[in-house]
């Protein structure tokens, strides 16, 4: 067995990023940038006005001559003089000479093409000014970048009409074993529904991995093997479920080795998911997890998807971890490692009922993993502990 530390470590040197494409902005959603974006324009691309008022060319005075109107769009070669004011819209061209933008509110108009301003005034205000937010020749979004909401906002003020981004892994789920059958039909004795396929698919699309495959296999050796070499075959990522612990019918383990895949280790020091299997074929990552489910979504959380987030070359491929308060204290093994599901609010974080191996009920409300590391037994009620926060 190994440390979840030499896990983590020896699934990154075998990870490797995918090709790069080009993708129209609309549909870049969850992919990583390949490239730095860096601007061709100044963001503003003119000196903009922030708000609905007057553009002034200041004086001494608190009335001023109205000269003009300047709307949003309207390329205006209107020059303002000391004393003098344009009507302007949010988002329009600031005028030659101005000086600042009053809010409306505080102006009255006190004679035909006069305003008075009743508040105090100050020299640039509700302008923004031209290359204010990025200017021409800077790093707009770096390689790397996770794109999200933000970023394809952003892209889109640059006017980046495509972008060019890391492919996405094709991912196959294979989930073993006789006893599985799918909800929907009748249980009969001996019979389990599965659940490890609907779990992994949704964990997947939730992080935006939409390119998925997923066969069920019985506990045949030939069967298994054919479907394995497959997947390999065919995808960038296999994860298996089942078929990796130590019983009559566990022979996945036997399968990958007799088809060639490298092991890069088997079994883990920590609980639940200690029978996790990772090797690799060429450039192929296969993840053999735990049968049971809540064991294999922690070993997905932990392992998997970093991977994934890596292969699709995102520079924060990790998934978050936060420092928090334990509210109430733990004992456990002091050889291994034990993720409980936990529920994260603010600075504390709550241990969550029902953490058997089997167990996917706390998945439902808990938000976290608390990690309680290896080199250590006892935690009290108060204690800070690392947590790895779950994708929602």
């Amino acid at each position: 067995m190994i440390s979840v530390k030499k896990a983590i470590s020896i699934i990154e040197s075998k990870s490797i990023k995918l090709s790069i494409k080009k993708i129209d902005l609309p549909n870049s959603l969850g992919y990583s940038l390949a490239e730095d974006v860096i601007s061709k324009i100044n963001i503003p691309p003119f000196d903009q006005s922030a708000m609905d008022g007057y553009a002034i060319a200041m004086h001494k005075n608190s009335e001023y001559k109205l000269i003009g109107k300047i709307k949003a769009g309207q390329n205006s070669s209107l020059k303002l003089h000391p004393g003098e004011c344009a009507r302007i819209f949010t988002g329009a061209k600031v005028p030659s000479g101005a000086d600042c933008v009053v809010k409306q509110e505080i102006t009255d108009i006190t004679k035909e093409n006069t305003i008075n301003i009743k508040d105090s005034i100050s020299k640039f205000d509700n302008i923004r000014f031209k290359g204010e937010q990025i200017k021409i020749g800077q790093k707009a979004i770096k390689k790397g970048t996770y794109i999200n909401t933000g970023t394809i906002g952003f892209a889109a003020t640059l006017g980046k009409a495509e972008l060019s981004v890391y492919s996405k892994p094709k991912v196959k789920i294979i989930a073993t074993g006789s006893e599985l059958i799918s909800p929907g039909t009748k249980l009969t004795e001996g019979s389990i529904y599965e659940s490890n396929t609907f779990t992994l698919k949704a964990a997947l699309n939730t992080s935006n991995f939409n390119s998925i495959s997923i066969e069920k296999v019985e506990d045949n050796y030939e069967n298994t093997k054919n479907k394995i070499q497959n997947a390999i075959n065919d995808n960038d990522v296999i994860l298996i479920t089942g078929g990796i612990s130590v019983g009559e019918y566990d022979f996945v383990k036997e399968i990958l080795a007799e088809i060639g895949v490298n092991e890069g280790f088997y079994k883990i020091k920590q609980k639940p998911g200690k029978p996790m299997f990772f090797g690799y074929k060429k450039e192929k990552l296969i993840f053999a997890l735990p049968g049971n489910p809540a064991s294999a979504l922690t070993c997905f959380y932990s392992y998997v998807l970093p991977a994934l987030n890596f292969m699709s070359g995102r520079s924060d491929y990790q998934l978050e971890k936060r420092v928090l308060t334990l509210q109430s204290s733990y004992k456990k093994n002091i050889k291994m490692t034990h993720f409980l599901k936990g529920l994260a609010i603010n600075d504390g974080v709550s241990i969550l009922e029902k953490q058997s191996s089997a167990m996917l009920s706390p998945f439902i409300n808990g938000n976290c993993l608390i990690i309680f590391e290896e080199n250590r037994e006892k935690w009290k009620a108060g204690d800070k502990v690392e947590a790895l926060i779950l994708p929602q």
